[in-house]
């Protein structure tokens, strides 16, 4: 793990093959925040702080994540000192290059944001198809939205991105508890499905739990 300074507000961190293999954590994992993706994302920082300085607690962060090949990413952490600078600042990045890892110590701020973007989308894995079809059934009479099925094909995951409509209100949280007996909540950012649309196998778009529920 190389990490470089760039600036007093960002530095440059590289992880290679070896980087990752010796924690069993695979470069789609960094997408979306696995506990160990989170671990390492904490040790890269203490390692930061003990070589630059660079201290980042209670501070807002942008992480932006090139990969450099199938073996190895290139993450760039930015401080952001006014949260509402983010969306100026994801403006003029690729969507595809964003990533997101949640920290252990957020501000309140922060969270706030967090949780707005968690209740306008939801997204779920679920280990086999037969597991998002069931779910599919339950949800669909509390449910119309817009919604899309991903399948990870390295994985064998199967990933459900649902987005909120105006007239559903507080009912679309409630899919949470539904949803949950069958898949598992990732935490998300409003930029995952972009992820999900350009490294993943696109199986139902906009009607995914309409088409499964029928079956």
């Amino acid at each position: 793990m190389k990490i470089e300074k760039i600036s007093n507000a960002q530095i440059k961190c590289t992880l290679n093959k070896t980087d990752l293999s010796s924690r069993q954590i695979k470069i789609s994992e960094l997408a979306y925040g696995t506990e160990k993706a989170q671990e390492l994302f904490q040790d890269m920082m203490a390692q930061a702080s003990d070589e630059f300085g660079f201290e980042a607690d209670n501070v807002p962060l942008m992480i932006e994540a090139i990969p450099l090949s199938k073996e190895s990413i290139m993450l760039i952490i930015t401080k952001i000192d006014n949260p509402e600078e983010i969306d100026d600042k994801f403006a003029s990045i690729p969507k595809q290059n964003i990533r997101k890892f949640k920290k252990k110590e957020t501000t309140k701020q922060t969270e706030t944001t967090e949780n707005k973007v968690v209740t306008n989308q939801l997204i779920y894995s679920f280990n086999t198809l037969d597991y998002v079809t069931k779910a599919a059934k339950i949800v669909r009479p509390l449910y119309d939205g817009i919604n899309s099925l991903y399948k990870n094909e390295t994985l064998n995951e199967y990933y459900l991105v649902l987005h909120k409509s105006d007239n559903e209100g507080n009912a679309f949280i409630g899919l949470n508890g539904l949803l949950s007996e069958y898949g598992q909540k990732i935490n998300s950012s409003n930029l995952m499905e972009s992820f999900y649309e350009e490294h993943y196998e696109s199986i139902i778009i906009d009607k995914a739990i309409q088409v499964l529920a029928e079956l």
